[in-house]
């Protein structure tokens, strides 16, 4: 079972691919078919095969020989990793597949912030959507997941108007997503992830000399990074880093 959800994170991932190049494009995802962007050709079988193919044909397209970027095997490669973990947490079930498409979601959110600087607002709402689809039908508390996406937006919302601009409304309406998704205490440590590793990037940054404390740093990618600790580690790292203090 291990090996078929592997599987079928390659494939998922090789979708996602032209999800990230197609949105901001304003392109359908659907129609055409997979193509070099370079030549047009469409791609035959044995060039979608996730990986592999890329590997086969070194990195190039078999039409025009333009170079294929090494993201497309990373983001598939990724969305392979992680939903290999998602199943190890929660076993064939329907959490599975509700955290499996968020994730999905925030990939290509993460991906398409890092070229544009732009989180589109459709994908984060069919998150929202989801989300509160997924609660109503399990049954969880609305004190635990509408009150803690209020709060998460109201705080990014207040860092938004504070720094003027200089945290994204993107930013702003994925937090309130991760606050319906995640409940209280798992947002506080997914935010924390994402407040550290942000901050640690961008003093790495500015000691390398490739930015300044001017350039605009992308933090969707960090929200999706601490949702994904928090959901899979949370709990743990919580009670980790109480004991530190209690």
């Amino acid at each position: 079972m291990l090996l078929a959800v592997s599987s079928m994170g390659l494939l998922l991932g090789s979708f996602l691919n032209v999800c990230i190049y197609r949105i901001p494009r304003g392109e359908s995802v659907v129609f055409p078919p997979s193509h070099c962007p370079q030549c047009g050709e469409r791609l035959g079988p044995g060039e979608l095969v996730p990986v592999f193919s890329y590997l086969w044909q070194r990195g190039r397209c078999a039409h025009c020989g333009a170079p294929i970027g090494w993201r497309y095997p990373l983001v598939e490669l990724l969305t392979a990793l992680l939903l290999t973990l998602l199943y190890r947490r929660f076993g064939f079930s329907l959490e599975l597949f509700y955290y499996s498409g968020l994730t999905a979601l925030l990939i290509v959110i993460s991906f398409i912030d890092l070229d544009t600087m732009i989180i589109p607002t459709p994908l984060v709402g069919a998150g929202v959507a989801g989300a509160i689809a997924y609660n109503l039908y399990t049954g969880q508390p609305l004190r635990d997941w509408l009150l803690t996406g209020v709060f998460a937006y109201g705080l990014f919302y207040l860092i938004y108007f504070i720094s003027r601009g200089g945290m994204g409304g993107g930013d702003v309406r994925l937090a309130g997503l991760l606050g319906l998704v995640l409940g209280w205490r798992l947002l506080a440590c997914a935010l924390l992830v994402a407040f550290v590793s942000g901050a640690l990037l961008a003093l790495l940054l500015l000691a390398s000399g490739r930015a300044t404390r001017k350039t605009a740093v992308p933090f969707g990618p960090f929200l999706a990074l601490g949702y994904f600790v928090a959901l899979l580690w949370g709990h743990s790292l919580l009670n980790w880093y109480l004991g530190l203090f209690f």
